[in-house]
Order: C-alpha cells, then sequence, then structure tokens
C-alpha cells in the first residue's frame, strides 16, 4: 500500500513525513508481509513461526488469519501490550522469553532453536531481515520509489535489525537517484552506529540498554549488511538517546498531529540531532520515516497525555472556566 508524506507544520522548513503507521495493521512491515506471504501460501505451509519486537508479529498474524495458516510468534516480554494484544486479536500464539532481544546471548539461543526447528519440519521461519527473507524484504525498497516525487536530499531511516535501512538505501541504489540515507539508532543499542562511527567494517553484537521498542536487537541480524550499504550511500549514523525518541515522540503528537509510537519517532530525532550538531541543514529536504502508528504502544501515549492537563469542570461552572480558560 502506497503512504502518504506529510510536510512540517512546526519541526522544519522542508522537513516530511513517510506515514508508514498508515499501512494496514500500522507499520512498514505490512510491506515485508505481504511479498513473503505470497511466498509462503505458495509452499502449502499450514505453519509459520517469527521472532518479533512486535510490528513484524502483528502484521504476520494478521496475514496469517486471511491465508488460514497457524501464526506461532516468540517476543520479548517487554514488548508493549498494544502489539502483543493485536497479535493474539489476531489468532496468533505468542510466546514470551525473557531477555529475549535484550541479551545477546539468549537472542542467539532462541534464533537457533527456531533455525533448527524450520529446517527440520520445513515450517518457514519469517525475520524481517535479508538475511532469513530477501524475497519478503525487497517489498520494503518500494519507500524508496514512493519519495521520488520528493525528490529529497535526506532521509533519515530508523535502525533496529537493520533490514528497513538496508530496503531503503537498495532502493535508492537500484533507482541511481543520489539520496543521503541516514541511520538512527538508539544510543542505548548502536550496533551500526556504533560501528560507524570506529570505523569498523562489521557490526558487534551489544547487550541493549534501549526501552524502545522494535529498535532493541542486540545481534548482527542484518546490520553489517545495514552498515556497509550506510557507507557506500555516504550517509551519516546518527545515535540519539531513548528520551530524545520520546521527545520527538511528543512533539510529532503535540506540533504535527502525527500518531507515532516512539519507534515511529525516532528518524524525527535522528533528523533533530543531525540538525543540532550541524550535521544536516535544516532548509534542505529532508524525510522521516514514521515506521508505527501510536496504537501500538498505548502506554507512551499514556504517558504524552499525562503531561496535558484535563480538568474536572461542572456543568455550573463551565461558563466561568470557559471565560478563564
Amino acid at each position: 500500500m502506497i503512504t502518504p508524506c506529510l510536510p512540517s507544520v512546526k519541526l522544519g522548513p522542508d522537513l516530511w513525513f513517510k506515514l508508514e503507521l498508515c499501512q494496514p495493521t500500522g507499520s512498514y512491515k505490512d510491506r515485508f508481509i505481504v511479498r513473503e506471504m505470497e511466498r509462503i501460501v505458495a509452499t502449502g505451509a499450514r505453519m509459520v513461526v517469527a521472532t518479533s519486537s512486535g510490528n513484524t508479529g502483528a502484521s504476520l498474524a494478521a496475514y496469517s488469519a486471511r491465508a488460514g495458516i497457524r501464526c506461532v510468534v516468540v517476543v520479548s516480554p517487554d514488548a508493549p501490550e498494544g502489539k502483543i494484544a493485536q497479535m493474539r486479536a489476531h489468532g496468533a500464539t505468542v510466546v514470551r522469553v525473557p531477555n529475549f532481544t535484550a541479551d545477546p546471548a539468549v537472542t542467539k539461543r532462541v534464533m537457533d532453536a527456531l533455525r533448527d526447528f524450520s529446517a527440520e519440519r520445513g515450517v518457514p521461519l519469517v525475520v524481517s531481515a535479508f538475511r532469513y527473507c530477501p524475497i519478503g524484504m525487497e517489498g520494503v525498497s518500494n519507500i524508496a520509489d514512493e519519495l521520488l516525487p520528493l525528490s529529497p536530499k535526506h532521509v533519515f531511516v530508523p535502525i533496529g535489525g537493520g533490514g528497513l535501512f538496508a530496503a531503503v538505501a537498495r532502493g535508492f541504489a537500484r533507482i541511481g537517484t543520489p539520496v543521503l540515507v541516514h541511520a538512527v539508532q538508539p544510543a542505548g543499542c548502536g550496533t551500526v552506529v556504533d560501528a560507524w562511527v570506529a570505523g569498523s567494517r562489521e557490526a558487534a553484537a551489544a547487550k541493549s540498554g534501549t526501552t524502545i521498542s522494535g529498535l532493541s536487537v542486540p545481534v548482527d541480524i542484518d546490520a553489517t549488511l545495514a552498515l556497509g550499504l550506510l557507507r557506500e550511500n555516504g550517509g551519516q549514523g546518527i545515535a540519539v538517546t531513548d528520551e530524545e525518541i520520546f521527545a520527538a515522540q511528543r512533539r510529532l503528537l503535540r506540533e504535527e498531529g502525527v500518531f507515532c509510537e516512539p519507534a515511529g519517532a525516532a528518524a524525527t530525532a535522528g533528523w533533530r540531532r543531525a540538525v543540532a550538531d550541524g550535521r544536516v541543514d535544516p532548509k534542505e529536504r529532508a524525510v522521516c520515516l514514521v515506521t508505527g502508528h501510536g496504537g501500538k504502544d498505548p502506554a507512551s501515549i499514556a504517558t504524552a497525555a499525562e503531561l496535558i492537563p484535563s480538568p474536572l469542570v461542572e456543568a455550573g461552572d463551565m461558563e466561568g472556566w470557559l471565560r478563564n480558560a
């Protein structure tokens, strides 16, 4: 599904938002799952297993329900309840594994077990990464095609496992249009950006310290692939704190009217950091990918809402309150 691009009214003079939150299940992962499910259905599979921080699982659960395929998703117990509920509402079995997506050793052990099960039983393993599902991930590269009419100089992309960045960078390389694609990653899980800063050729596993759902991926899934593409593209690696991401989410909610989850605001946090550091001219056209809907993480929305007073006014006092509002 082609998603809209929205111009900023407050944050930047030529800043745009690519609203991937408008996909059917509320995130860009629908681009991946639609393409991957076409392949899976053609094999006659009756069951799929997946790992997810939330959005892949929610999308897979929805499309599995349509295809009549059993869906099992392995997640971290810290995954937002909105995403877990979405998966379960579509009929998926959600398995929670302590320290998964936070501890590299635990994450590797789970991934190894799922790979072995997939190979032994012939059950498709769905992970939103080129390493596991290259055909499905090619569907994500269409984001680049949809951005061409805007002629951006900069595109800011959040990084978790690295697949989204790799898809967008590959998309622009395929088209042959010179666009700087920047990688934005939480400082607490800097598998790609830390390696970029250090001049390393490979991303390294790191114990995750970020609370941003979807961007906590402590092992190298597509991180080294993304790192190489970042260097080829000439974009920059930008580390942002969790608080910078939450602050960007609040500004998108209150100043731009964009209802996104925290991970969906990470690219905007990266643009703000790049501008503040003098690494990007705010007058140059830039696009930030808004990757997920606010309903994915109700707790973060509730936290933002609590900062805005909600007075209780008796009917008889309404006129006076309005005069003084």
